[in-house]
């Protein structure tokens, strides 16, 4: 919406956002030439931002950081910059009417020249469709992106808590079995540790004790003895095993004996 004139009888007028700058290229309200009044202004101003920003007035610097580009300011942006240099006290005039300190001068000069046949509204216009024709939909969809993922952040927080208690109760219970009660923490469980070393020592001397005794000794006699047994009856079976399965003898040697043995058993059956 656009408002035109006089505030006393003001009214609106809708046009498509994207057709501003022609709505004001036909109502000769911007010359048709403003695009070349503009690349002016818009090279005075990339001058101001590569300047140092002056010390007696911070709020500059905040407003336009260092390594601000050009192309993300505004008409607007150069009347905050203009009043914020006024406010700190650097609105000092000469004797011709121009501003004594530098900075101030310089940005005074931007803000006229974009007031200079209303080439700020053209800018701000342009502006305005860029925002909302590609600036706006990007912002749309980043902000659906970081929506998902926070969802997703959300989900998986909400299992690694799940996660976490069913670890907690697990470790708990195992304090419970071990007999540590309700104080489970690594101080306690380490403390427990090093009285059971303590405890071990005295377990080891005592199986060692008996380890060196005539009964231990006697044991293992007898296991040695049944090992022995054990492992000379499986040789005998082994051989026994093999006698019997052993392949029949096909050489010539063989086969006289096979003959021989089988004339002696007929003279027998005779």
């Amino acid at each position: 919406k656009v408002l035109r004139g006089r505030q006393a009888g003001m009214e609106v007028v809708d046009i498509p956002f994207d057709r501003t700058t022609e709505w004001l290229l036909e109502r000769r309200i911007v010359g048709a030439s403003y695009t070349k009044s503009l690349r002016t202004v818009h090279a005075r101003l990339a001058a101001a931002l590569a300047a140092e920003r002056p010390a007696e007035a911070p709020a500059v610097a905040q407003l336009v950081p260092p390594g601000t580009e050009r192309a993300s300011l505004t008409y607007f942006d150069a009347k905050a910059v203009m009043q914020a240099l006024l406010d700190a006290g650097l609105g000092e005039k000469t004797l011709f009417g121009g501003y004594s300190n530098a900075h101030t001068a310089q940005w005074a000069d931007i803000v006229r020249r974009f007031e200079a046949g209303s080439i700020h509204l053209a800018d701000a216009a342009s502006a305005m469709a860029q925002a909302v024709g590609y600036e706006l939909p990007a912002l749309k969809k980043e902000a659906a992106r970081a929506e998902k993922e926070l969802s997703e952040l959300v989900r998986r927080q909400g299992e690694y808590e799940r996660l976490a208690a069913a670890a907690e109760e697990r470790y708990v219970a195992a304090c419970d079995k071990k007999g540590l009660g309700t104080d489970c923490s690594r101080e306690e469980i380490g403390r427990r540790l090093r009285e059971s070393r303590s405890l071990l020592r005295a377990t080891f001397a005592r199986v060692a004790a008996l380890c060196q005794s005539e009964e231990m000794g006697g044991a293992v006699e007898y296991y040695l003895a049944y090992v022995r047994h054990c492992l000379e009856a499986a040789a005998r079976l082994g051989a026994d095993v093999g006698a019997k399965a052993a392949p029949p003898d096909v050489t010539a040697d063989g086969a006289d004996r096979a003959g021989k043995a089988g004339k002696a058993k007929g003279k027998a059956k005779e």
